[in-house]
């Protein structure tokens, strides 16, 4: 309790005693004194620019006058930027859907070629970009920034430009693509210079380094990227940049055990807070201080700070009118600091105290799901109505049976005794009815959690197989032309055309895998002779165009089965890497491809090349064909056979059966033959 005392007054102390930053009492200062409203109205606009550092409340305030005021003396571009300023204020309040109903139709009115107003619609943009992002619409928000983009690089707005690859490279790291996410960073930096202009955005871009690094382990970049993020907020007098530096640093001196820079780092990042959010907890935050005294043994710090910032937060009402509606946010970051607390009371031996705080755990995670099932919420509210309109006409009935009493007192008792023996039954009924609604809900829900785990375990997989596939090939295709368009000396029409060749038939090999693909994944199950078909058919178009390959498919398919659909999806990658390799390694002129099935799950697939062969012992570095090839087998739980002579040609066998993996297939294949 000490501990939360001496940092809520010393918090205070600091916010009330000091002003902001000097930039905004100095702001604030021109926005009073103004002798004009037009003065008035620019001092203002100028004001919020420093929308990061403002409190949202003031925001707002100072956006509504704003735009008041441009409204009175009709300055439509002033009034635009007051629109920017309160769009701003709603997506600090994490209402997005506000904030894009007021900026969409203002964009409408610019466009980035008029010199006079391009500055006022890449803020438009901008702001319209962070609502896109924050509600994790990739597809949309991808294609707005490269339209923004080509109009900054067309207009030669380096600002912009940084800012926009810095969007991208931290969209990229969401989405867990580190390399991707590097170049990006290091491209907005190319834009950059020591221009104060400039600062703003080079600070973001650290910062965002700074997360890569700490990611990946590299602790020292991080640092030196965090330093420089904060040199340059402390420049530009952003509170709000030099508050998550310091976050970040404090995690950083946390995993280096230097326990007394990381307190005073977070000390620090919550004394500058404060001044942008007031009272309002920071949950984040005290999570990171309790963490520093959790991780240096001092756990009666880390419990009395995690206790009194869930005091805090019970307590702290946020009466603005708009913000986001919803509080699941808040639920999970309490079951985030009931888990904290969990941990000091185990380490410190309470086992009451961690009994009970675990007990917590379970009812915020509780609380959480509940808020996010609304479907659930409705099947039960829909339920409750109708036991309300069967108990409504059980009253009813009875309310007869009562009056029929009074009309025929002669067959009261048998009335009664009927009515009694109705009742006990339909109670029976009902106790056994809501047995049995209790045991389907049960079954229900363990039939949705199985449901989730395998439709998480096949996203993960389909991820990884678009991955390794198209994401290699749309690489190839990115670095042949950036190679063309930088054109190196001596660079020719032909050598133009043989790269443009090289991009083109990548092309057209990743348009026939995501062709296949989305066809294995519009289907639960695929027979095994759709699978025959599609094979040939997959084979056609990757062999039409290469005359001096010719090939024969053979098929024996007897009786009518179902595969899966991610086997399905293992044999194409199989097949794939097979045709791949002989169609670039090999130098056969002649392929035959046999594919067999006698029995429902037994198959036989087999490749066979009149090429040159090679070594199977031999290691070739930066080659993993035959690796993913193995893993794809034993993935389908079928066996793989390799033979291959210098000189020879190579054979693959892939079979799959119920019993011996080679007894079923002894005979040669017969029936239909397909060639070039």
């Amino acid at each position: 309790m000490k501990v939360f005392l001496f940092i809520s007054v010393f918090l205070l102390a600091t916010v009330v005693s000091f002003g902001q930053t000097r930039k905004i009492d100095s702001l604030k200062q021109r926005v009073n004194t103004a002798k004009t409203n037009k003065d008035k109205l620019y001092a203002i606009l100028n004001l919020c620019n420093e929308y990061e550092t403002l409190p949202k409340d003031t925001l707002w305030n100072y956006a509504i006058k704003a735009k008041a005021i441009a409204a009175a003396i009709k300055d439509t571009r002033a009034y635009s930027l007051a629109i920017v300023a309160q769009a701003n204020a709603y997506i600090r309040w994490d209402n997005i859907d506000s904030a894009k109903a007021l900026i969409e139709p203002e964009l409408l009115k610019y466009k980035a070629g008029e010199p006079r107003t391009s500055n006022i619609y890449f803020k438009l943009e901008q702001a319209k970009i962070d609502c896109i992002g924050g509600s994790y619409d990739y597809k949309d928000a991808f294609s707005e920034v490269y339209n923004v983009i080509r109009q900054a690089e067309k207009y030669k707005d380096s600002v912009v430009m940084a800012e926009s690859m810095n969007t991208l490279g931290a969209w990229n790291y969401d989405m867990d693509f580190l390399p991707q996410s590097f170049n990006l960073y290091y491209k907005a930096l190319s834009y950059t210079s020591n221009n104060p202009r400039f600062y703003a955005v080079a600070a973001t871009i650290y910062l965002n380094l700074a997360s890569n690094y700490t990611w990946t382990g590299k602790q020292d970049s991080a640092s030196y990227c965090i330093n420089r993020a904060i040199v340059l907020s402390e420049r530009i007098e952003n509170l709000f940049y030099l508050s998550v530096a310091l976050q970040k640093m404090a995690a950083i001196y946390i995993e280096k055990k230097q326990y007394a820079k990381a307190e005073q780092a977070i000390l620090k990042s919550l004394q500058i807070t404060g001044k942008i959010e007031g009272g309002a907890p920071q949950q984040d935050k005290l999570l990171v201080l309790a963490s520093v005294y959790e991780h240096s043994g001092q756990i009666d710090k880390a419990i009395d700070v995690l206790n009194n910032g869930l005091a805090l937060d019970s307590t702290f009402k946020n009466h603005s009118p708009h913000s986001k509606k919803g509080s699941e946010e808040k639920n999970l970051q309490t079951v985030f600091y009931y888990q904290e607390l969990a941990k000091c009371y185990r380490i410190k031996g309470d086992s009451k105290k961690y009994e009970a705080t675990l007990e917590r755990i379970i009812a915020g995670k509780d609380a959480f799901y509940k808020a996010n099932s609304a479907e659930a919420i409705a099947e039960l509210e829909t339920k409750y109505e109708v036991q309300k309109k069967e108990t409504t006409i059980a009253q009813q009935k009875l309310a007869l049976i009562k009056e029929k009493y009074f009309f025929n007192g002669s067959l009261a008792f048998v009335l009664l005794a009927a009515i009694i023996v109705w009742l006990v039954f339909k109670d029976l009924r009902r106790k056994q009815k809501l047995k049995l609604v209790k045991l389907h809900e049960e079954e229900q829900r363990l039939a949705q959690k199985a449901v989730a785990d395998a439709e998480e375990s096949e996203r993960r997989r389909i991820a990884a197989d678009l991955h390794d596939n198209l994401g290699a090939q749309l690489s190839f295709i990115k670095r042949n032309v950036n190679f063309i368009m930088d054109q190196p000396e001596g660079f020719s029409v032909e050598d133009e055309r043989k790269y443009l060749g090289y991009v083109n038939d990548i092309a057209q090999n990743a348009m026939v895998d995501l062709r296949e693909t989305i066809w294995v994944l519009n289907k639960d199950e695929v027979t095994i002779q759709e699978f025959a078909d599609k094979l040939k058919s997959y084979l056609r178009q990757q062999l039409l165009d290469k005359e001096m390959i010719s090939w024969d498919f053979q098929e024996d398919v007897g009786q009518s089965w179902k595969l899966s659909s991610g086997e399905v999806m293992h044999l194409f990658r199989i097949v794939q890497e097979l045709v791949s390799n002989i169609i670039k390694h090999s130098g056969a002129s002649h392929i035959i491809i046999k594919f067999r099935s006698d029995a429902p799950n037994t198959y036989r697939l087999e490749l066979t090349d009149n090429g040159k062969g090679f070594d199977i012992d031999g290691k070739y570095e930066g080659h993993y064909g035959l690796e993913n090839i193995q893993q794809r087998a034993k993935e389908i739980n079928a066996s793989l056979t390799l033979k291959s002579d210098a000189g020879n040609g190579t054979q693959v066998l892939l079979v799959k059966a119920q019993n011996n993996p080679y007894g079923v297939y002894n005979k040669p294949p017969v029936n239909t033959n397909f060639s070039k």
